[in-house]
C-alpha cells in the first residue's frame, strides 16, 4: 500500500492505493476554507473508491467550513467515489445538530459489517 501524507495547518491529508483519509483539526472557521476545498474538493483520482473524514480533534467548526464537508460529499458521490465521515467530536456533532443535519452524513459505522456465519458455497458438481 502506497502512501503520501500532506499536512496544512488544521487540514491534512493522505492518499491510500484505493481511497483518501482526510483529517480535519482544531477550530474550522473561514481561515481554514480555502484549504479545506482544496483538499475535499480537488479532483479525484479513478482509482479512489473512498473518502473518509476523520472530525475527531475537530474543537470547533463554523458553517461556512460544515457546508464544505457536504459539498464535499456531494462532489465524491457525483464522481464515483463513497463518502463516510469515520469519527466526530462533541463539537462536530453539535454543529450538524444546530444546523438540523445531525443524521444525514453517511457515517462508516453505519456500515452493515460481515455477517455472523461466514458464507460457504456449495461444492461444485463434478462434470464427466
Amino acid at each position: 500500500m502506497t502512501a503520501m501524507a500532506v499536512e496544512t495547518g488544521q487540514v491534512s491529508s493522505s492518499y491510500l492505493a484505493d481511497g483518501l483519509l482526510v483529517q480535519l483539526h482544531g477550530e474550522l472557521d473561514e481561515s481554514v476554507v480555502a484549504e479545506m476545498r482544496r483538499v475535499l474538493l480537488a479532483p479525484i483520482p479513478a482509482e479512489c473508491r473512498d473518502i473518509v473524514i476523520d472530525a475527531g480533534d475537530v474543537i470547533d467548526i463554523d458553517f461556512s467550513a460544515l457546508a464544505v464537508v457536504f459539498a464535499a460529499w456531494g462532489w465524491a458521490e457525483e464522481h464515483g467515489a463513497r463518502f463516510l465521515v469515520s469519527r466526530t467530536s462533541a463539537a462536530f456533532e453539535d454543529a450538524l445538530e444546530t444546523n438540523g443535519v445531525i443524521d444525514d452524513l453517511p457515517r462508516l459505522s453505519d456500515l452493515s459489517s460481515a455477517s455472523a456465519s461466514p458464507v460457504i458455497p456449495f461444492p461444485r458438481a463434478a462434470t464427466v
